[in-house]
């Protein structure tokens, strides 16, 4: 009887160590959160377009190198104020699921080319497959 004891104590462990060995490569492992520096200035933003994986926690850090500008994301609640030169910068952070290309813009009226003041945030699908 004890040495069932012990073969079944041993088939225990060999089963646990087999799930948490499964369990330790079944779960993704913490990513870092991937920051973009963003530049508004006269009637752009620089860079004007960015790319990111749907899915993928991003923090946006923009600042203005002349006056205050607005930040918006077409079809998300995302909509700040981006302070002027000298007054430092404002941190966005999002995660998009949704594939596709999502245009942002200043909507704080900052001058004669204001309307032309735009760029595109492209979100692509998880494996690297093309959005529509």
């Amino acid at each position: 009887m004890v040495v069932l004891e012990m073969r079944t104590l041993t088939v225990a462990c060999g089963v646990a160590a087999f799930i948490l060995s499964f369990a330790a490569t079944a779960v993704p492992e913490h990513q870092e959160r991937r920051v973009i520096t963003l530049n508004a200035e006269r009637f752009a933003f620089t860079p004007s377009r960015i790319e990111v994986t749907a899915g993928e926690e991003v923090e946006l850090r923009i600042k203005s190198d002349d006056t205050s500008h607005g930040f918006r994301i077409v079809g998300t609640d995302t909509n700040v104020a981006i302070p002027k030169r000298g007054k430092g910068e404002i941190s966005v952070v999002l995660r998009l699921e949704k594939p596709g290309t999502y245009t942002f813009e200043c909507n704080r009226m900052c001058g004669a080319g204001h309307n032309f003041m735009r760029g595109e945030l492209v979100v692509r699908p998880r494996g690297g497959g093309e959005s529509r």
